[in-house]
């Protein structure tokens, strides 16, 4: 190419090229809009307690008149997320069972607990509540060996 001329018509040609496909390639539109995202919560079921095995209590037994004793709660948690158990309290009154006699007076209290135990999803969890009850001189010889049944109310929170 020995033609000046052709040779900057050349240049400017591909220039004025390489700027139009360029100019092409980045010519998109872009948009936005706004609204609403939608989730849905789920809802949470109450937890339930069993029963514990008498044979699970080997120390922290109770006594007429002696120190506070332990008491066992087996705390099932039906939903899909670990909760945390916060409060049990007394709903009713305690029976006994499994006695040398008659236990209708069983002289058993319950003492309100926050144990902050961790029971997992869809598991559960037994709990051992240490000078949770006490006996009175009022329960009667009967309740001797007895295994009681307390009605509690278990509160959790998630977590």
């Amino acid at each position: 190419m020995k033609n000046p001329t052709l040779r900057r018509v050349l240049v400017v040609t591909t220039v004025v090229g390489a700027t139009l496909g360029g100019g092409i390639a980045v010519a998109a539109w872009t948009s936005s809009g706004s609204g609403a995202a939608n989730a849905k919560a789920g809802t949470a079921a109450a937890p339930t307690t069993g029963t514990v095995n008498a044979s699970a209590f080997t120390s922290g037994l109770l006594y007429p008149g002696g120190p506070a004793g332990d008491a066992k709660v087996l705390v099932n948690n039906p939903n899909p997320y670990p909760v945390k158990v916060t409060t049990i309290v007394a709903n009713g009154t305690p029976t006994g069972s499994g006695g040398t006699g008659t236990c209708t007076t069983t002289g058993v209290t319950w003492s309100s607990q926050s144990p902050n135990a961790s029971v997992p999803a869809g598991g559960n969890a037994t709990l051992t509540l240490a000078g949770a009850v006490s006996m009175s001189t009022a329960s009667e010889d009967g309740c001797q060996g007895a295994l009681f049944a307390i009605p509690v109310t278990v509160t959790v929170v998630s977590g």
